[in-house]
C-alpha cells in the first residue's frame, strides 16, 4: 500500500502541465507513461484505470485545435553596447498582431510580459516605464548577470505561436504551443537530403526492373517512409553519454610533432607569404622566371628519401613528413627539409631501415649510405653544383660554397635560381623542335617565394576537418560552426583552435552519431587497439572505416547507395538472398536477430532500413567476425601481430620490426600490400598508431592471434565481449595494475 501511496504522491505534481516548451512535454508525457506502465501500477486495476482517464484527458487538452499565426520571437535590444545580443520571447507592441491585441484588451487580468529565455523569467511591462528601462533593470539583475558571458547571436527564428499569445501569461489557457503532438508524429521528422535523392533516383533505374517514373517514385517513397521512423526513433535516443565513440584524435603539429631540429613546423604559414613577399629586381636583364622543374626536382628528390607529401590539417597547406625520422615541415620551407634529407641523421636512419626491410624498393642495388649521399650528389649536379675539396662550387655563379647548410641557402637564393631558370629554359627550347613552352613551366614571374606562394594552397574537397566539425565555408576568410552556432573569422589557425575546445567537441559529438544512425552506420572499438572507427551495418561485405570522414564517403558512394536499392528492390520485386543473409533474416519472413516475425518482405525490408536495434545487432555481429586492431582497419584487412608494443610482425611477409618507424616505413611502402591508406590520413594514422602502441606497452598487452588478444598484467587472455580499452577499465585489471594503472578513458571532453 505504501508504493501505491508514493505513487499517487509523485502523479501530484504531474497532473499540472506547462506547455511553455513543446521539449518539456514531451519529457513530461514519457515520464507519465513510465508510471502508467509501471508494474505497481498494473497490478492496480483501479489505480491503472484511473491513470489511463487522466493520460487521456492531458491528451485531450494538448491536442486541440487552435488558429496561428507565425511570428518571429527573437527580440534584442536597440543599445548594443557591452549587453548586446540578448534573446527574449517577445516582440514590441507595435508588431503584436491586431486579433492579439484585442484579446489583450478583452481579458481583464491579462498582463503584457516579456520573456527572457536565458533565465526563464518574465518582465511586467507598463505604459509608466519604457521598455529599455524596464529590460535594463533584468539585466542588473543577479539571475541575469552570469548570462552575460555567454556569447550568442542575434539570429530570428521562425516559431508558431498560438491565437492565446506568449504575452497573456495570466489567461486561463496558459502557454499553449501551436505545434500538436499530431503534428510532431505524423508529418515526417525530417526530409531526405536533394543530393542524395538524386543519387538514389539513379540507382533506383539501374537496379529496378521496371525503371518507370512510377515504380522509382513508389521505391523513394518506401525509403522515406522508413527513413521517417529511423529518425523518430534516433529522436529518442541521448547520444551525449556517447561521445567518446566518435572523440577524434587531433592532429595537431604543434602538440605532437614539435622537434628540436623542426622549429619552423609550428610556423603559422598563413604569415609566410607576408614574410616572403621580396620587392622584385628593378634592373632584371631577362623576363622569363619559370620555377615548376626546379621544384619538380627537388619533390623527386624528396620521394626518392620517401618523404610524403600531405595536407597540414592546422594550415590546410602542403607539408612534408619523414617517417624515418619522424620530421614534419610545412611546404613552404624548403631550406629546412632540405637541410634534413642531407643531414647524417636522416641518412642514418633511412639507410638502416631500408637494408633491413627487403620488401620496401629503392634501387637496385642495396640502400647503402653511400648510395643514398650518391643521390643527393645528383641532386646537385642538377642544380649545377659539384663536389670539390675542401667544399662545393657552384658553376652558374661561380662561387665557392663551405658547408651544407650554405649550399642549401645558396640553391634557394633567388639570384641562382634565376640563372638556373634561364638555363633550364634555354635548353628545353633548344630542345624543343616547335619552340612552344610546355604548360608544365608555370607562370612566368620572377620571385620564387611568390611562385610557392601560388602552388602552396591546395583545394580538397573532402576536408576531413571541414566534414568531421559541420563547418559551413562563409567567404574568403571566414566559417561558420554549425555545432556551435558561430562564424570563425580569420585565418585556419583560427578554425583548428576552435575545433579543439570541449565545446565545440561536445556539440559535435551528438550530430555525428546521429548522422551515422541515420545513415545506417555505427561506431564500433577496436578489438586490440584503444580507440574507436566506423562500420556499416547494411552493406554485405564488411566496411570499417577509421575516420569520419572516410564513413561519410561511404554512406554517399554509389556502393552504399546501391546496397539501399538493392533492399527496395526486395521489397518491391525479387528477394536478394545475400542482402537477407547479411541482416540473419530466417526463411525471409523473421528476423533472427530481433525474433521478430513479418508479413511481407515490404515489412521485412522497412524492419532492415528503419531499426535502430536491428542495426545495432547487425553491426555488433559483423565486429565479432572481423575482430582487428587500428591496422588491419587502416590496412584494408592486413594484420600486424605485436607484443607489448615493442616488436611487430607482418603476416603478409613474416617481417618483424621493432619500432614503429619502421613498422610505419613498411606498412607505406612494401610491395605486398595491394591495399595502403590514402596519404592524406597516413599522418593521422600515425598519430593514432604511437598512441595505441603506447598503451599497449603499458599494460603488456600480446596480440599473438588475429582475434586473440592476452593481457600480460592479468595473464590470460581478453575475454568474449571485451576489447583492449574496455579490459583496461575494469575493476580486475585496475587492481593488477595498482599504483600504475594508466586512465584511458577516450571521452570526447578530455581531448583537449
Amino acid at each position: 500500500m505504501a508504493d501505491v501511496d508514493d505513487l499517487v504522491k509523485g502523479m501530484t505534481d504531474l497532473t499540472v502541465l506547462s506547455f511553455r516548451k513543446v521539449d518539456e512535454v514531451k519529457r513530461l508525457a514519457k515520464h507519465f507513461q513510465k508510471i502508467v506502465d509501471h508494474p505497481l501500477t498494473v497490478c492496480k486495476p483501479t489505480v491503472h484505470k484511473y491513470l489511463l482517464n487522466l493520460n487521456d484527458t492531458h491528451k485531450k487538452i494538448f491536442l486541440q485545435k487552435r488558429e496561428c499565426v507565425e511570428v518571429e520571437y527573437i527580440f534584442t535590444t536597440e543599445k548594443k553596447s557591452n549587453l548586446q545580443r540578448q534573446r527574449f520571447n517577445s516582440l514590441p507592441v507595435s508588431e503584436v498582431p491586431e486579433l492579439l491585441k484585442t484579446e489583450l484588451l478583452a481579458c481583464e487580468n491579462a498582463k503584457q510580459v516579456h520573456i527572457c529565455t536565458d533565465c526563464n523569467v518574465e518582465i511586467e511591462l507598463n505604459d509608466e516605464e519604457p521598455l529599455m528601462e524596464s529590460l535594463q533593470k533584468h539585466f542588473n539583475l543577479e539571475i541575469h548577470l552570469p548570462k552575460l558571458k555567454r556569447e550568442s547571436i542575434d539570429v530570428a527564428e521562425p516559431v508558431i505561436l498560438p491565437k492565446m499569445s506568449r504575452r497573456l501569461s495570466a489567461l486561463e489557457c496558459g502557454e499553449t504551443p501551436a505545434q500538436i503532438i499530431e503534428q510532431i508524429v505524423l508529418k515526417p521528422v525530417e526530409k531526405l537530403d536533394r543530393n542524395f535523392v538524386s543519387k538514389l533516383s539513379g540507382a533506383l533505374m539501374k537496379v529496378l526492373p521496371d525503371n518507370s517514373e512510377a515504380s522509382v517514385g513508389a521505391a523513394v517513397k518506401l525509403y522515406q517512409e522508413a527513413y521517417d521512423k529511423l529518425c523518430q526513433e534516433i529522436s529518442n535516443i541521448d547520444f551525449s553519454t556517447q561521445a567518446s565513440s566518435v572523440a577524434p584524435i587531433i592532429m595537431s603539429i604543434r602538440d605532437n610533432v614539435y622537434q628540436n631540429f623542426a622549429a619552423d613546423a609550428n610556423k603559422n604559414a598563413e604569415n609566410d607569404e607576408n614574410d616572403q613577399t621580396a620587392e622584385k629586381p628593378k634592373n632584371q636583364a631577362k623576363k622569363y622566371r619559370y620555377y615548376g622543374p626546379i621544384e619538380s626536382l627537388i619533390v623527386k628528390l624528396l620521394v626518392n628519401h620517401k618523404l610524403l607529401s600531405l595536407v597540414d590539417d592546422r594550415t590546410g597547406k602542403l607539408a612534408f613528413f619523414c617517417i624515418a625520422c619522424e620530421y614534419y615541415t610545412l611546404r613552404f620551407h624548403y631550406d629546412s627539409v632540405l637541410n634534413h634529407v642531407f643531414s647524417d641523421t636522416h641518412i642514418h636512419n633511412l639507410s638502416c631501415i631500408l637494408q633491413s626491410d627487403k620488401h620496401i624498393p629503392f634501387s637496385k642495388t642495396e640502400a647503402s649510405i653511400e648510395k643514398i649521399k650518391e643521390m643527393n650528389e645528383k641532386f646537385l649536379i642538377s642544380q649545377d653544383i659539384v663536389t670539390k675539396q675542401p667544399g662545393m662550387t657552384c658553376r652558374l655563379c661561380n662561387i665557392n660554397i663551405e658547408s651544407t647548410d650554405a649550399m642549401i641557402l645558396h640553391i634557394l637564393d633567388d639570384r641562382h635560381l634565376g640563372k638556373l631558370s634561364d638555363d633550364l629554359y634555354m635548353r628545353m627550347k633548344a630542345s624543343s623542335q616547335d619552340g612552344q613552352i610546355p604548360e608544365d613551366w608555370g607562370p612566368k614571374d620572377l620571385n620564387w617565394t611568390k611562385y610557392l606562394a601560388s602552388v602552396g594552397k591546395p583545394v580538397y574537397a573532402r576536408d576531413h576537418v571541414i566534414i568531421e566539425n559541420f563547418i559551413k565555408p562563409s567567404g574568403k576568410i571566414g566559417n561558420f560552426c554549425t555545432c556551435c552556432e558561430m562564424t570563425l573569422k580569420g585565418p585556419r589557425q583560427v578554425l583548428f583552435n576552435h575545433i579543439r575546445q570541449k565545446k565545440h567537441l561536445r556539440n559535435a559529438a551528438p550530430r555525428k552519431l546521429a548522422m551515422l544512425f541515420k545513415n545506417h552506420c555505427r561506431p564500433s572499438e577496436y578489438f586490440a587497439s584503444f580507440g574507436n572507427y566506423y562500420v556499416c551495418a547494411i552493406c554485405p561485405e564488411y566496411v570499417a572505416l577509421p575516420s569520419f570522414s572516410a564513413i561519410v564517403e561511404h554512406f554517399e558512394s554509389s556502393e552504399h547507395i546501391t546496397t539501399v536499392c538493392k533492399l527496395i528492390r526486395s521489397a518491391l520485386y525479387d528477394v536478394d538472398d545475400e542482402l537477407l543473409k547479411a541482416n540473419n533474416i530466417i526463411d525471409q519472413l523473421k528476423c533472427g536477430f530481433c525474433d521478430i516475425t513479418f508479413q511481407d518482405m515490404t515489412e521485412c525490408v522497412k524492419h532492415i532500413l528503419s531499426s535502430v536495434e536491428h542495426q545495432n545487432a547487425v553491426a555488433d555481429a559483423k565486429v565479432q567476425e572481423n575482430k582487428g586492431d587500428i591496422i588491419s582497419v587502416y590496412m584494408k584487412g592486413n594484420y600486424i601481430l605485436h607484443s607489448e608494443g615493442a616488436t611487430f610482425t607482418c603476416i603478409g611477409c613474416g617481417e618483424v620490426f621493432n619500432s614503429i618507424r619502421s613498422l610505419l616505413m613498411h606498412l607505406v611502402y612494401a610491395v605486398h600490400y595491394q591495399m595502403k591508406p590514402a596519404v592524406e590520413s597516413v599522418f593521422r594514422f600515425y598519430l593514432e598508431l604511437k598512441h595505441n602502441i603506447n598503451m599497449l606497452g603499458r599494460n603488456k598487452y600480446v596480440y599473438y592471434q588475429f582475434g586473440k588478444l592476452k593481457c600480460g598484467v592479468c595473464e590470460q587472455d581478453v575475454e568474449a565481449g571485451e576489447n583492449a580499452k574496455r579490459h583496461v577499465l575494469s575493476p580486475k585489471h585496475r587492481e593488477n595494475m595498482g599504483a600504475s594503472y594508466v586512465n584511458v578513458s577516450l571521452d570526447a571532453t578530455g581531448n583537449e
